[in-house]
């Protein structure tokens, strides 16, 4: 188990993001999905995992610098999967939003910040439940996917330090 903490970890983390972009594109292309402006965001921060983690195992040497990316990524995807996730449990969501808005034209229009924070609002589009895999639907998945990569990372860490030896 050491060892994969050690060694394999950050092809594991590639792994598991290539697999997410994968299915990202499969469900959006092949089955025709619509996403919503949330589900967008989730789709960037799998992505800029899977390079961050690519970039990391071809140039070793930021290491730091590119977990600090990485856990930065997550940390912002499994904010936008557990923001939808709480929409969906909604029983009264509030009717309008921006997530009607096409996610080219609301962070064309406002600064990133206010487009930003417009997209975490959401709306009835970001509520709706349109696919499902063993009883999870897309944002539970993404929840899932994030949590676990920062759970590895964190446990890497943890070991890292209990036993005291130094990050290379």
């Amino acid at each position: 188990m050491k060892a994969f903490f050690e060694n394999y970890l950050d092809f594991f983390i590639t792994f598991c993001a290539a697999i997410v972009v994968g299915g990202q594109y499969y469900l959006e292309n092949i089955v025709g999905l619509d996403p919503c402006n949330l589900c967008i965001l989730q789709k960037y921060s799998a992505q800029a995992v899977f390079f961050i983690f690519l970039i990391k195992m071809i140039a070793p040497r930021f290491k730091f610098v590119f977990d600090i990316l990485g856990l930065l990524t997550l940390s912002f995807g499994i904010s936008a999967s557990s923001r939808q996730v709480y929409l969906q449990n909604l029983s009264d969501l509030p009717s309008g939003g921006f997530c009607d808005t096409p996610f080219y034209i609301l962070f064309g229009t406002n600064s990133f910040f206010d487009a930003l924070s417009k997209v975490f609002q959401g709306s009835q589009k970001c509520a709706e439940e349109s696919w499902s895999f063993m009883g999870l639907n897309i944002a539970e998945w993404s929840t899932v996917f994030f949590a676990s990569m920062i759970s590895l990372m964190l446990i890497r860490y943890l070991l890292i330090i209990l036993k005291g030896h130094k990050y290379n």
